[in-house]
């Protein structure tokens, strides 16, 4: 029989979690200062990077990750997945062209689908509304 005191897992002391308290301010105050610099392309990855360190220690000493391995793995691959995901969409992006003035076309004031051959508003292809007299 076991008894009331005793764990599956150690029992992490108040020690503990005060440290991942104070690292967890300084990470705040770090993630504050950043915003105050600019650092080109590499502002999404440096905001990233910062709040995977807290998302971090956050699941793995409030939510006992650390002592739970198989949900460790599960959880090391969702982050996994969401990097590959990311690197994915910041690959679409890199490569899309930027839309300035000069590569804007002129848009379609009439096409043969138009309802009787006449104008429409170009975003919607509705027919375009006549001035009231």
């Amino acid at each position: 029989m076991a008894h009331a005191n005793e764990h599956a897992h150690p029992v992490t002391g108040p020690k503990t979690y005060g440290l991942v308290l104070l690292a967890l301010l300084v990470l705040t105050v770090i993630t504050v200062q950043a915003s105050y610099f600019d650092f080109g392309a590499w502002n999404t990855v440096v905001a990233l990077m910062i709040a995977s360190a807290k998302g971090s220690l956050v699941a793995l000493f409030f939510m006992h990750l650390r002592h739970d391995k198989f949900n460790a793995v599960i959880f090391v691959g969702g982050l996994l997945f969401l990097a590959i995901f990311l690197i994915w969409t910041l690959f679409d992006v890199a490569t899309r062209q930027p839309v300035l003035p000069s590569n804007l076309k002129t848009p379609v004031q009439e096409f043969p689908g138009a309802p009787l051959g006449g104008p429409v508003r170009p975003s919607t292809g509705q027919p375009r509304a006549t001035p009231a007299p």
